[in-house]
C-alpha cells in the first residue's frame, strides 16, 4: 500500500489527509478517586458492622409517668374488679354537655365583623 499511496501523491495535486483517531481522555486522578471511593465505602461498611456486632445495647430510657386523667379509676384490688355487687361506672357519658335549644348557646355571631368585598353588611340571625 505504501507504493500505491506514493504513486497517488505523484499524480494528484493534493495529498490525502489521513484521519487520526482522537485519543480517549484519561483522567490522571481517576485511580486516586476510585481508591478513595473504595476506602469510604469500606469505612461505612465497617462502621455498620461494628454497630450491629456491638454487644453493648443502648440503655433504654423508661417512659415518664403521665398523670392520671379523670377517666382513670386508679389502683384497685383484684377482688373489687371481680365483685358483681357494685355496678361499674360508665365513663362514656363523662364531660358531655347537652344543649336543649340553640338559644341557650347564645348568639355568639352577632358581634362578628365580616371583612371583604361584600357590597353590604351581613347580619347573622
Amino acid at each position: 500500500m505504501g507504493f500505491v499511496n506514493r504513486l497517488k501523491t505523484l499524480f494528484t495535486s493534493k495529498p490525502e489527509q489521513i484521519e487520526e483517531q482522537p485519543k480517549e481522555f484519561q483522567d490522571p486522578h481517576q485511580e486516586e478517586m476510585a481508591e478513595a471511593f473504595v476506602e469510604r465505602q469500606q469505612s461505612v461498611i465497617d462502621d455498620a458492622m461494628n454497630e450491629l456486632e456491638s454487644s453493648d445495647e443502648k440503655e433504654k430510657k423508661e417512659p415518664m409517668p403521665t398523670s392520671a386523667s379523670n377517666y382513670d379509676a386508679g389502683d384497685v384490688e383484684m377482688m373489687e374488679l371481680l365483685s358483681e355487687e357494685e355496678q361499674p361506672e360508665d365513663y362514656s357519658e363523662m364531660n358531655v354537655v347537652e344543649h336543649l335549644s340553640v338559644e341557650e348557646i347564645g348568639s355568639h355571631l352577632e358581634s362578628a365583623i365580616v371583612e371583604g368585598d361584600l357590597p353590604e353588611e351581613v347580619k347573622f340571625e
